[in-house]
This record gives C-alpha cells, sequence and structure tokens, in this order.
C-alpha cells in the first residue's frame, strides 16, 4: 500500500494538468485515510477484549447504569 501511495504521489508531481492532479490527490488522500480506518480497527480489535475483561473483573455494569 505504501508503494502504491508513493508512485501516485511521483505521478502528482509530474502531472501538469489540474485536473488530472486533483483526481491524484483525492486517490492519495483515499487510500491514506484508508489506511488510517485500518490501523484504528486494530486498535479497537486488540483493545476491546482487555477492556472487556476489566469490566468482568471489576464488578458488574448495574452500578454505571
Amino acid at each position: 500500500m505504501f508503494r502504491e501511495i508513493e508512485a501516485l504521489q511521483a505521478k502528482l508531481n509530474e502531472t501538469v494538468d489540474e485536473d488530472e492532479q486533483r483526481a491524484l490527490e483525492e486517490d492519495v488522500t483515499g487510500k491514506i485515510l484508508w489506511l488510517c480506518w485500518c490501523g484504528i480497527c486494530t486498535e479497537v480489535d486488540e483493545l476491546l477484549p482487555k477492556v472487556l475483561d476489566y469490566i468482568r473483573r471489576e464488578g458488574n455494569m448495574e452500578d454505571y447504569a
């Protein structure tokens, strides 16, 4: 994925046409946002079981409702 972004960035730097530049900027931005989203999902997937385990150990949720 990083190589794709680098390739798009290189193509963007060489492009003169404004419409094509805009399209390439959108492509680069979309790929970067996708990578960020994947990172967030990975963090949540790793953290959620720990949070649930903590809640189970520390007591029931009725105290907080």
